[in-house]
């Protein structure tokens, strides 16, 4: 049922009863001033008084039909009129669709509850709009990634089978088509991570307190194993204990340490300490630091330094590493240090 119908009937049925009162009332109250004056009335003054009532309860029996009528009448108008502009709205916001973002709602000149609720449906819009921008822009990103190391995967095995090849060459083509697939597999992972932690219901696994200076020896060691020549330091307190989800934490810390490896200058200086209830990890390089242009996208998705994308790499490294900030409660940042380098950062909640 329509909404005007149903305040219509709400207000007639308020209308009949007020009405109602109103003649029983006027009636009772001719009544005892019929019957307190009878004592003193003449039998011509009874029967006038007989037919002046009679007289008035068909003149309310005949006025207040007419007038509930009109009141109903009325008072639908008075909605049907109130409720037009959001009806319009209505109308409006029915014609967004997936293939017409750009359209908003109308907002009337009154600065009204109407005019309050389409500048929210338009900001709601605009979010939903920024949204699938960021969706269309990720997986056309996604789809360039993903476009590079299958079409030089493909071009390894097609000159590798276009004519015989010496088991040296054999080698070499394949020790380059397993690059390729090992970057489509950490993209891929990247992907799936990125996909679960922005799922609104997806929960992990569950948290658990973390020590964290065995993860950081663990993660500095591996990484001294892939760059043998760089120079890494651990300065983490003894008994340092963070309360997260322990893959998603050594995920983001291997990400951190990764990128400024690959990107920036050693010596890397891993230092953890404990402030106000959390941990800060922070990873900081002695290179040139960050363009200050590339600061304010540093963990944007698909987003890198080096813009000619010459250094590999998937732009996704950062990414994940806000990702899993956001989904364990955490923060992170990126800042250039006053002593030169970058400075790379991620807060954790920390065992009380």
């Amino acid at each position: 049922m329509p909404l005007r119908i149903r305040l219509t009937a709400i207000f007639a049925l308020a209308m009949a009863a007020v009405l109602a009162a109103a003649g029983y009332l006027t009636l009772s109250r001719f009544a005892e001033s019929r019957d307190e004056y009878a004592g003193r009335a003449t039998p011509a003054q009874l029967l006038a008084g007989q037919d002046a009532y009679a007289d008035l309860r068909r003149e309310l029996l005949t006025a207040l039909p007419l007038v509930f009528l009109a009141a109903t009448a009325g008072a639908y108008l008075l909605a049907a009129a109130a409720l037009r502009p959001v009806e319009r709205l209505r109308a409006q916001a029915a014609a967004v669709t997936d293939t017409t973002p750009h359209r908003r709602l109308q907002v009337p000149p009154s600065r009204d509850e109407i005019a309050f609720l389409a500048a929210t449906l338009n900001a709601m819009l605009d979010r939903l709009q920024a949204a699938l921008e960021r969706e269309k822009r990720f997986a056309a990103d996604a789809g360039h990634e993903l476009r590079t190391p299958l079409s030089l995967l493909k071009t390894e095995l097609d000159l590798a089978l276009r004519r015989p090849r010496t088991p040296t060459e054999l080698t070499a083509a394949l020790t380059s088509a397993a690059e390729e697939t090992q970057r489509l597999v950490d993209l891929a992972e990247d992907l799936l991570l990125l996909a679960r932690t922005d799922q609104a219901d997806h929960r992990p696994r569950g948290p658990h307190t973390i020590d964290l200076p065995p993860l950081l020896e663990r993660i500095t060691a591996r990484h001294r194993a892939a760059f043998p020549t760089a120079v890494l330091t651990v300065d983490c307190p003894s008994r340092l204990q963070v309360v997260a989800e322990p893959s998603r934490v050594e995920r983001a810390l291997t990400n951190l340490v990764g990128n400024v490896l690959q990107h920036g200058r050693d010596p890397v200086e891993i230092t953890a300490h404990e402030t106000r209830g959390h941990v800060e990890i922070h990873v900081r390089d002695h290179g040139p630091g960050f363009p200050p242009d590339f600061l304010p996208a540093a963990f944007d998705r698909f987003t890198r330094a080096d813009h000619a994308r010459t250094t590999g790499g998937t732009g996704l490294g950062l990414a994940v590493v806000a990702a899993i900030a956001r989904a364990v409660g955490g923060t992170y940042g990126a800042t250039n240090h006053s002593d030169g380098g970058g400075d790379v950062w991620i807060t954790l909640a920390a065992r009380r």
